[in-house]
């Protein structure tokens, strides 16, 4: 059974000051059914640790809070720290990357890429366009119609990185790196209830291909 490590947004109680961290409890039964052990990453302890400890077989960055260049705030600034940081970790251990919305943000900030506010993506569903080079194309074909949730979208693509999508609209969807296992995602299976079978396997195949 995979161990998966998985990041968490960051929220600021509104009556006293405390910084929260939350996971949709959404995310514990996609994890169910993908038949993956999540190990829940805080932000405030060297996740070098979990990595010795549990022998974590990939990574899952997940949703919420805005990047910082794209709004800036304290809490946004911390959680990019912690996730670029983790990200550089996984590529030089070779463990892989999957990143959902602001994973996939994440991921393309890491390699330098640029982004740009979309209209018409958040709460709507898309058509999926699979690039003819994606290592994951037999998966994403099977997709069709994904979900969308996000008032920004990559602009430019970064360096050693491919795309594997796109939206009707031409929003980059997917991408995916050129030598790294490491692939990111707009659209959030978390939320697709019932879940997809197309969608788990997209994953499964992921992070159980070498």
């Amino acid at each position: 059974m995979k161990k998966i490590a998985i990041t968490q947004r960051l929220i600021s109680n509104d009556n006293y000051y405390e910084v929260r961290e939350a996971l949709d409890t959404r995310w514990a039964k996609l994890f169910e059914e993908l038949d993956f052990i999540p190990i829940v990453l805080p932000i405030d302890i060297n996740f070098k640790k979990y990595f010795k400890h549990f022998q974590i077989d990939g990574i899952f960055l997940t949703g919420g809070n805005d990047l910082n260049s794209l709004n800036t705030n304290d809490l946004s600034r911390l959680r990019d720290i912690f996730e670029l940081n983790l990200i550089s970790y996984g590529i030089e251990n070779e463990i892989p990357i999957f990143g959902v919305c602001r994973g996939m943000q994440i991921v393309a900030k890491y390699f330098e890429s640029t982004f740009k506010k979309v209209k018409n993506h958040v709460a709507v569903n898309h058509k999926l366009i699979v690039s003819q080079n994606s290592k994951y194309r037999d998966n994403l074909l099977k997709l069709d119609i994904v979900n969308s949730y996000h008032n920004f979208a990559i602009d430019k693509i970064g360096n050693n990185l491919i795309i594997s999508a796109f939206s009707d609209d031409k929003s980059i969807e997917a991408i995916e790196h050129t030598k790294s296992k490491v692939f990111g995602q707009m659209w959030h299976s978390e939320r697709q209830q019932p879940y997809k079978k197309e969608e788990l396997d997209l994953i499964k195949t992921f992070f159980n291909n070498d």
